[in-house]
């Protein structure tokens, strides 16, 4: 049986299964090799990352997704300064949707056909996650970044005791109708 003569299952017309299975797997090896020439370029370690991309979607069982992710991680950590740029921002949000493809290529079998309402709770957390994500990762690397003279305008320790003052307040803030609300009776 080769891909091309899958058809939906005649027992569920009104299902509206429209998309195959492997269509998870074909975005998930388009995403990371695009994301393995924006993170290392024209390297040799391309050819690595092409060969993960094409690996991992065909036995998502030994995790291979993962092994991906881990390497573009490594590569924008060793080849990149910390820096602002479009670069670590369409990295960081591509790890993310490696690893949301990756658990969805675990759940869904090759020859299955799945509603595309399967994928909108997916994309909800993805954009729910990565809109914040990208704000915490502009500000962080505004204030941690060295400038071209080397100046950091915030120092890590600094940045450290900022970031544990407003986990405090953030704490605060959750616990204080806890706190404030009188205990309920045991009657």
């Amino acid at each position: 049986m080769n891909l091309s003569s899958l058809t939906p299952p005649s027992d569920m017309p009104s299902a509206g299964a429209r998309i195959p299975g492997y269509a998870v797997s074909v975005v998930f090896v388009v995403a990371g090799v695009l994301l393995t020439l924006v993170d290392y370029q024209i390297t040799g370690w391309v050819v690595f990352g092409i060969v993960l991309s094409l690996a991992a979607p065909w036995s998502p069982q030994y995790l291979g997704g993962w092994i991906l992710i881990l390497f573009l991680a490594a590569g924008e950590l060793a080849h990149h300064h910390a820096v602002l740029n479009w670069r670590f921002l369409v990295v960081l949000a591509g790890l993310h949707l490696l690893y949301v493809l990756a658990v969805l290529a675990l759940g869904l079998p090759w020859r299955s056909w799945v509603q595309p309402a399967v994928f909108l709770a997916p994309l909800r957390r993805f954009v729910a996650i990565q809109v914040p994500t990208q704000l915490l990762a502009v500000v962080a690397l505004l204030l941690l970044a060295p400038s071209k003279d080397g100046h950091r305008p915030v120092t890590v320790g600094e940045f450290a005791v900022i970031g544990a003052l407003a986990i405090v307040g953030l704490a605060l803030l959750l616990l204080t109708p806890r706190l404030t609300d009188p205990p309920a009776s045991a009657s």
